[in-house]
């Protein structure tokens, strides 16, 4: 796969492409299938277009947690077969490109076909819609993809992510919910009492809800089975900020500044204030002991079949 991530004035192309455009954060099961759709096209090469940082959080100046960072979806796209991924710095320069401009700029990069939902809008403030697109392109127009009467959405997910429902939004996803991140010095208290932890700097990913979670964790390109502590610390060392500490079962090596990914199993439990520490060694003891058994059974979510624009 072709990877490009440059201002839009810096992108050229001279292969003939079927286009999607969009934010494609999570990469969902809708996603994937608009990508699929993309590739069904003989005549010209499958490409994917999105942009960073998140329009919203520069338009708002806010910052807007991702299911997914860039290097992510460029990981993702290329293992789904995709020939082109175009990531366009997103600048308030490139918010007010006009709809003509923005539509030289598509045909600049050769763009011959586009794949996008019905209610795509693009150009300064949303003033250019499907009916522009039409008169330069040829236009495949994507239907929403529902779940349960549900249109399957990044929104929808994260919302499945704040009721700790991993396995549902693990198959929305079509993969298991994870969060890479280097490891980071913390304060070692887990270590002290017999359950050391790795601190992980999770940047700008969005965060399931506050608890104990089972989780699968990757390590140089070995999985181990762990424990994770996502929230406020309430019994030791409390902090205002939330943190993400893993216990890896069977592990025992430096991990200080590591790449490690997180997977989201299955949730165990809240966090809560315990009265003191004997008490949270021993639910700590019991977290691993249902770990290790929940794996016993398989964590990992199941697939689903998509039926037209359905889900089963």
């Amino acid at each position: 796969m072709k990877l490009f991530h440059d201002n839009y004035q810096n992108i050229t192309n001279n292969e003939p492409l079927t286009l999607a455009i969009g934010n494609f954060d999570g990469v969902h099961i809708g996603h994937q299938n608009i990508m699929k759709m993309t590739k069904k096209y003989k005549d010209t090469k499958s490409a994917a277009m999105t942009f960073s940082p998140h329009p919203v959080s520069v338009i708002t100046k806010t910052v807007i947690p991702t299911l997914m960072d860039d290097h992510d979806k460029a990981n993702f796209l290329e293992k789904m077969g995709m020939d082109y991924f175009f990531i366009i710095n997103f600048t308030p320069d490139f918010s007010k490109l006009s709809v003509d401009d923005f539509i030289n700029f598509l045909k600049k990069i050769n763009v011959k076909r586009l794949v996008i939902g019905r209610d795509f809008k693009f150009a300064y403030r949303g003033q250019g819609n499907v009916t522009d697109l039409e008169k330069h392109f040829e236009v495949d127009l994507v239907e929403d993809l529902l779940y349960k009467n549900t249109r399957v959405s990044t929104t929808y997910i994260k919302q499945l992510l704040d009721q700790a429902n991993i396995s549902l939004a693990s198959k929305l996803l079509n993969r298991t919910y994870n969060i890479h991140g280097e490891v980071v010095h913390g304060d070692k208290v887990g270590r002290l009492i017999g359950f050391p932890t790795a601190n992980i700097d999770y940047k700008n990913y969005y965060l399931p809800k506050v608890g104990i979670y089972a989780v699968k964790v990757l390590i140089d390109g070995k999985m181990f089975l762990g424990c994770a502590n996502l929230g406020h610390n309430p019994t030791l060392n409390y902090s205002s900020s939330k943190r993400l500490e893993v216990f890896i079962i069977d592990y025992d090596g430096d991990l200080y500044q590591k790449e490690i990914t997180i997977y989201f199993e299955h949730y165990l439990r809240d966090e809560v204030k315990f009265d003191n520490l004997d008490a949270l060694i021993d639910q700590i003891k019991k977290d691993v002991e249902e770990t290790i058994q929940l794996s016993k059974n398989s964590l990992s979510y199941g697939k689903i079949k998509i039926l037209g624009g359905n889900l089963i």
